[in-house]
């Protein structure tokens, strides 16, 4: 089967967990027989286009997704904006033209250009999503309210010049360079998703047939030799993720206020291990670690590679996953495939699949006090860390595996494929 994916970043010019997951993905699927030609976007790359055997990376990047529209509705600033959507799509066009892919996946948009993933629903092979983020929720609900689409909006039916010289505007771009230029809110041959959170509060269904859920996996395996003895007091605890509000950690440095204040956890330590996307949060993170009982028992590292994760894992005893929203996070798969126990909130999509006090601790989001008496515990309660540490490697290794997660992946495109081809959809053959 020849697949194209469309996502907003890949590695090595990535952050965060899912363009992991993605790369993961596509080289199983690739293991397994199937074509797959990736398209992501320069990050990384200084607006520099790198194309590559696999992999194309020719989008332009819009970081948060903050500046995804021209600057005004200057004609100036829509002229820049159409020269650069004619430079997008046309490497859309051709990698689809060279390709032949059988099936389009959309793994992420936001950040690169909306017209990219409605350009693909006008194509004839079936369009499939697996969403592990908000990006769908942004495409279809908040992608109209751009400038690109609210210049057609405002005023393009109204008689007199104004109306008649936009019209002919849209035209001569739709037509006359064929590019795609009106909103759509995107409408997939099939959905999957890990947290029901990503597609919540959509106003349309954005899928033909039900969605399926599939949970993110991790490479259990690169975890696999880390030991502990479950004989040493832990304190030394770990947050791994971004600097930002939605992640929180500020909640976990109020916690450890109350732990260090305790005769339990004077000695509590805490490492900070992220990327400061927020400056004005990482200004009250900084403030907040200054009123510690024992500030110089916390630290901020710089973000690690994935293959030094083990590592990282293995310097720590306990990892705190504290998120407001969160899709699973991957971070606690790979830290329960350690033999790490693991404290996480119940906004975590992964607190679904544990059970308390038997895989992890799950504490109520954004509560200091219940966080603080979770990390107390731990370092008061050597069986329970034991027991932790046991059962959650076991839960990983079982069912957070690449394996597990691409063997359902593989069914959810290949079915879907097979059905698109019997409604109508030009006929293929998978790959054995």
């Amino acid at each position: 089967m020849r697949i194209l994916v469309l996502m907003n970043m890949y590695p090595p010019h990535s952050d965060g967990g899912y363009p992991l997951l993605c790369l993961e993905t596509v080289e199983e699927l690739k293991a397994r027989g199937h074509e797959v030609l990736v398209l992501t976007s320069t990050m990384g790359l200084n607006g520099r286009r790198r194309i590559e055997k696999d992999v194309w990376r020719v989008f332009e990047y819009c970081p948060d997704n903050k500046r995804n529209e021209p600057w005004s509705f200057r004609l100036i600033d829509l002229l820049r904006w159409y020269v650069r959507e004619r430079r997008e799509q046309r490497y859309l066009d051709k990698a689809i033209a060279s390709f032949e892919p059988d099936a389009a996946f959309v793994w992420a948009t936001k950040g690169m250009s909306y017209a990219l993933a409605i350009r693909l629903m006008a194509q004839e092979f079936p369009l499939f999503a697996y969403v592990c983020g908000y990006w769908l929720i942004d495409h279809n609900k908040r992608a109209r309210k751009r400038r690109q689409y609210q210049f057609w909006a405002w005023g393009g039916s109204a008689r007199g010049v104004r109306g008649g010289v936009k019209r002919i505007l849209k035209a001569l771009l739709a037509k006359g360079l064929g590019l795609t230029v009106e909103f759509e809110p995107l409408t997939f041959d099939g959905v999957a998703f890990n947290n029901p959170e990503m597609i919540a509060g959509l106003e349309s269904p954005a899928w033909k047939r039900p969605p399926v859920q599939i949970y993110d996996s991790t490479s259990v395996d690169d975890f696999a030799g880390i030991s502990r003895s479950g004989e040493e007091r832990p304190k030394r605890f770990l947050f791994v993720g971004r600097f930002h509000p939605s992640k929180d950690p500020l909640i976990l440095v109020k916690a450890l206020e109350l732990l260090q204040s305790t005769s339990a956890g004077h000695d509590a330590e805490l490492t900070l291990v992220g990327w400061p996307h927020d400056k004005s949060y990482v200004d009250q993170l900084e403030d907040a670690i200054r009123s510690l009982p024992n500030p110089d028992r916390v630290r901020f590292r710089e973000p690690v590679a994935f293959g030094e994760m083990p590592a990282l894992f293995a310097d720590h005893d306990v990892l705190v996953v504290p998120s407001q929203a969160d899709p699973l996070p991957r971070i606690a798969a790979e830290a329960m495939a350690a033999a790490m126990p693991v404290i996480v909130s119940d906004r975590c999509g992964i607190s679904r699949l544990l059970k308390d006090r038997q895989d992890a601790l799950i504490f109520p989001t954004g509560d200091e006090q219940q966080l603080a008496e979770a990390m107390k515990e731990l370092m008061e309660n050597l069986p329970l860390v034991r027991d932790l540490s046991e059962k959650g490697r076991c839960l990983a290794v079982d069912y957070f595996s690449t394996q597990r997660m691409v063997n359902e992946i593989e069914r959810f495109l290949v079915d879907g494929t097979r059905s698109e081809e019997r409604a109508g959809h030009p006929s293929f053959e998978s790959a054995a």
